[in-house]
C-alpha cells in the first residue's frame, strides 16, 4: 500500500505519505504548510482521534527549507508536541548545518532548531546523516537511505554551495519569514502570471526559462521516494538546474527516468520548472500544491511546459479547486496533448493519490 495526500496547505506544501501494510502503516511527512493554517496540526489530531489508542508515530518528518509556507506548520507541532505523538526522525538543515564547522560564525538560532534541541534525544535530528547536514556530495553516488518496510529515499538536493549561499543571508531570510507570518510583508515578486486560460500553449512553453534565484528555495531538500516499484519525486521549492543535474546522476538505464508522480517545485512557478528538467523524466501524474494565494500559482507557463513535454494523457493533480487551479479543467488545449485535471472530491480536505500495485 502506498498513498500520498496533498493536504490543503494554502499556498504551501504539506505532503503525507503512508505506506506498508494497512494494519502496520508507516508515515513519511514532508513539510507542514504555513503557520496559523493549522494544516499539519489538524491532520495529526484527526489521525490520533481515529486511532484506538489515540497515538500516532511519524517515521520521518522532513522540513525541506525555512520558508514559512513549508516550515510554519511544523513549528506549531514541534513547539507544542501533542501527547501520544512520536517522531522517529526529522530531517532539517538549520543554520548550524549550512557551513563546515570551522567556518561557522556565532550561532544564529531559529525557532525550530531551538525546539528540536529541547526535544533531544526523543526526536532524532538528521541521524541518517550522522547529525550533519542533509546534503548531496559534489560528485559520486547520491545519498540513499532505506527506511521501514523497504522504502528507499534518494537525496537530490541541496548541495554544499546552495547551503553556503543560504548561510550568507540566513538572518535576512528568517526575519522576512517572521514578517510574512505576522502579515506585514507584501509579496515582492509575483511569480505567478495571470494570462487568460487557455493560452497559446506552444508559444508559452517555448518562452526562455529564467530560473528562481532565491537562496531559501535553492536550499530545499528534494527527494526521490521509492516503494513497491513506485517512484515519487518530491521537489519542494528546488531550483530546476541543480535538480536536473542530480537526476542525471541516478543509476538509471532508461532514457527518461520513470516516475509515478512528480510534485512540481515551488507550487508550479514558471521559474522552477524548465523544459530541460521535464525532458529527463517520464511521468503520468504532476502534483501541484497551492491555493493560488500570494503568488498566483500555478503559473500557466509552467503548466504549458508540462503539457508539451509530458507525453500522452498526463494528469494534473491539485489539492485545491479554486480560480487559479480550475482554469485548467478543460481537458484539451490547442497545441497540447489531451490531459486530465484532478481536484479534491467534494467535501474532501486536499487530494489523496493511491498508487496501485
Amino acid at each position: 500500500m502506498l498513498k500520498l495526500t496533498l493536504l490543503p496547505a494554502r499556498q504551501g506544501d504539506c505532503l503525507w505519505i503512508t505506506y506498508g501494510r494497512e494494519e502496520a502503516a508507516h508515515h513519511l511527512v514532508i513539510d507542514g504548510g504555513p503557520e496559523k493554517a493549522g494544516t499539519l496540526w489538524s491532520h495529526i489530531q484527526s489521525r490520533m482521534t481515529a486511532a484506538p489508542d489515540r497515538k500516532l508515530h511519524i517515521d520521518l518528518l522532513v522540513v525541506t527549507h525555512v520558508d514559512n509556507d513549508h516550515i510554519g506548520g511544523v513549528l506549531e507541532v514541534i513547539e507544542n508536541l501533542p501527547s501520544g505523538l512520536t517522531i522517529g526522525e526529522i530531517w532539517f538543515n538549520a543554520y548550524r548545518h549550512l557551513l563546515p564547522p570551522d567556518k561557522l560564525g556565532p550561532p544564529q538560532g531559529d525557532r525550530l532548531s531551538k525546539a528540536l534541541d529541547r526535544l533531544q534525544p526523543a526526536v532524532p535530528w538528521n541521524v541518517g546523516f550522522d547529525e550533519g547536514p542533509v546534503v548531496i556530495p559534489d560528485q559520486g553516488a547520491l545519498p540513499r537511505r532505506t527506511r521501514q518496510d523497504g522504502m528507499t529515499i534518494t537525496l537530490l538536493g541541496p548541495d554544499r554551495p546552495q547551503l553556503a549561499r543560504l548561510a550568507g543571508v540566513w538572518a535576512k531570510v528568517v526575519a522576512e519569514e517572521e514578517m510574512t507570518v505576522k502579515g506585514k510583508r507584501e509579496a515582492d515578486d509575483l511569480l505567478g502570471r495571470k494570462e487568460p486560460w487557455p493560452p497559446d500553449i506552444t508559444t508559452l512553453a517555448q518562452r526562455k526559462f529564467q530560473s528562481d534565484t532565491g537562496e531559501a528555495n535553492g536550499s530545499s531538500i528534494a527527494l526521490l521516494v521509492e516503494y513497491d516499484g513506485k517512484r515519487i519525486l518530491c521537489a519542494a521549492d528546488a531550483h530546476a538546474v541543480p535538480l536536473a543535474n542530480a537526476l542525471t546522476r541516478l543509476p538509471d538505464e532508461e532514457e527518461r527516468i520513470r516516475l509515478s508522480a512528480f510534485k512540481l517545485s515551488h507550487h508550479g512557478s514558471r521559474k522552477s520548472t524548465s523544459s530541460e528538467l521535464l525532458k529527463l523524466v517520464a511521468c503520468e501524474r504532476y502534483l501541484i500544491s497551492t491555493d493560488g494565494s500570494y503568488f498566483g500559482h500555478p503559473d500557466p507557463e509552467a503548466i504549458a511546459r508540462v503539457l508539451v513535454n509530458a507525453g500522452k494523457n498526463p494528469k494534473l493533480i491539485f489539492n485545491y479547486d479554486v480560480s487559479f487551479t480550475n482554469r485548467s479543467k478543460k481537458g484539451r488545449v490547442r497545441g497540447a496533448p489531451a490531459y486530465e485535471s484532478v481536484f479534491p472530491e467534494r467535501g474532501a480536505q486536499g487530494r489523496e493519490i493511491v498508487f496501485l500495485p
